[in-house]
């Protein structure tokens, strides 16, 4: 009788156990750059599905997204504007524009980032997909409309004395500097998340905290000196703070707000990358 021999079974997850254990991150990062490379058209499509579904069958479309920020502007500048040291509401306004629209981006990477794995799961269990496609999507789609919304209501701050100076040549920079910060948050909250599904339900309650722990609806300099230095135990003052200089104070940030965003930035990225890749292996038993 022919000794029937198997075949062995194909690798639908590629192993990190070894790269992980022997510290040799350079070739896991080298590895996931190519991976992501070769998986460029999917996250192009991933970006663009999302997209289009975020505003299917909806009569508005994409102006949702310029609408929300201008009611909630509208409402907080009639609210708080008369409480707080600003010549006329319009600066005011403006002041609320710089903080809350890129805050908008990180509540809505950070939130979709926690159940974006779980989300896909029907994907990641028929083909294999390098998993950080799937953060990576959320930051990208976010960050797109961040830029799409903050042009067009730019444009709708000027009546209100918004002015075009050179230090918005530094916004790229700062909205790459902040996806990063986000992009890392969201593999953090995709990893627990994935693991403990009551952790979702507590995301809320904490981004909330969040929102009114950073200055966007008030200005630092309403608060007394030995309460406004907490803020840079804050991490996500820096680039709120970056925002509010080149937008609404029309200066040049400076060097230590430059980098101290970058800093924060890339330590926060790196915890989010170790953190996601130490556990990537067993997210797909926790679906």
């Amino acid at each position: 009788m022919a000794t029937q021999v198997s075949s062995p079974m194909p690798q639908v997850f590629p192993p990190g156990g070894d790269a992980l254990s022997g510290a040799n991150w350079i070739g896991t990062i080298a590895r996931d750059a190519r991976d992501l490379y070769r998986f460029r058209a999917v996250l192009k499509n991933l970006v663009a599905q999302d997209f289009r579904l975020r505003y299917h069958r909806s009569v508005l479309g994409f102006l949702w997204t310029l609408l929300n920020p201008i009611l909630m502007m509208a409402v907080l500048s009639v609210v708080f504007s008369q409480f707080f040291k600003f010549d006329n509401a319009g600066n005011y306004a403006i002041y609320l524009f710089s903080g809350l629209v890129p805050w908008s981006m990180l509540y809505a990477t950070v939130s979709e980032g926690a159940i974006c794995v779980i989300a896909n799961e029907p994907l990641i269990r028929k083909i294999y997909i390098p998993k950080l496609v799937f953060p990576i999507t959320r930051v990208l789609l976010n960050a797109a409309t961040l830029v799409l919304s903050m042009g067009a209501l730019f444009l709708l701050m000027v009546p209100l004395g918004a002015r075009l100076t050179a230090p918005l040549l530094l916004l790229p920079l700062a909205i790459t500097l902040f996806a990063t910060f986000a992009l890392g948050i969201a593999l953090i909250t995709a990893t627990v998340n994935t693991f403990y599904r009551d952790f979702g339900h507590l995301l809320t309650v904490v981004l909330q905290a969040w929102y009114f722990a950073t200055p966007i609806i008030y200005p630092v300099n309403t608060l007394p000196p030995e309460v406004a230095w907490r803020f840079w135990l804050n991490p996500a003052y820096p680039f709120i703070r970056f925002f509010q200089t080149i937008i609404h104070d029309g200066q040049w940030p400076s060097w230590a707000l430059v980098c101290s965003s970058a800093g924060i930035a890339a330590v926060v990225l790196g915890i989010g990358y170790v953190t996601f890749k130490c556990y990537e292996d067993k997210l797909v038993f926790r679906l």
